[in-house]
């Protein structure tokens, strides 16, 4: 092989190599940031409709919780692990967070899910003072479904 041939084979063997680094990554390698952002969002999303509750009451701050179940608890992808909405003072409201997004590589599909668990806590008379931090997740969380677990549990920020 002359010099020119052997550089022309280095450099195609390097350019398949770095393509692979970019291209071969496995679908839940390429999944996983998607679902963390948009559980991430969801997070942010909860903070936004307690904030939002005004005046906050009791009974205002409770409807948002229900509001929150009802309209994002579409297969169990969120849970409330508790709350506590004194009539005066600091409410807190925890909840697990779940997304799941699917996609495929090479005629693979695959399902990636993650789960945030977070509480919120704020001034019951105070309008915006909803505020929120991670909550380590309980064990015994259900999973999407039987055929899709969740692959990992994600924080506010990492």
């Amino acid at each position: 092989m002359t010099g020119s041939r052997r550089m022309s084979a280095g450099l195609c063997g390097l350019m398949v190599l770095v393509l692979c680094g970019t291209a071969c990554t496995s679908s839940a390698e390429k999944l996983e940031p998607i679902a963390t952002k948009t559980v991430r969002d969801k997070a942010s999303q909860v903070l936004g409709e307690l904030r939002s509750t005004t005046p906050p009451t009791p009974e205002s701050i409770d409807r948002a919780v229900t509001k929150i179940l009802e309209g994002w608890n579409i297969g169990g992808a969120t849970v409330l692990l508790g709350k506590d909405i004194p009539a005066a003072g600091r409410f807190t409201a925890r909840f697990a967070l779940l997304s799941f997004v699917g996609g495929g590589v090479n005629g693979e599909y695959i399902q990636y899910a993650v789960r945030l668990c977070v509480s919120y806590t704020g001034d019951v008379s105070r309008p915006s003072s909803t505020e929120m931090t991670d909550l380590a997740c309980p064990p015994g969380l259900p999973d999407p479904s039987d055929i899709i677990p969740v692959s990992r549990e994600v924080k506010l920020t990492e």
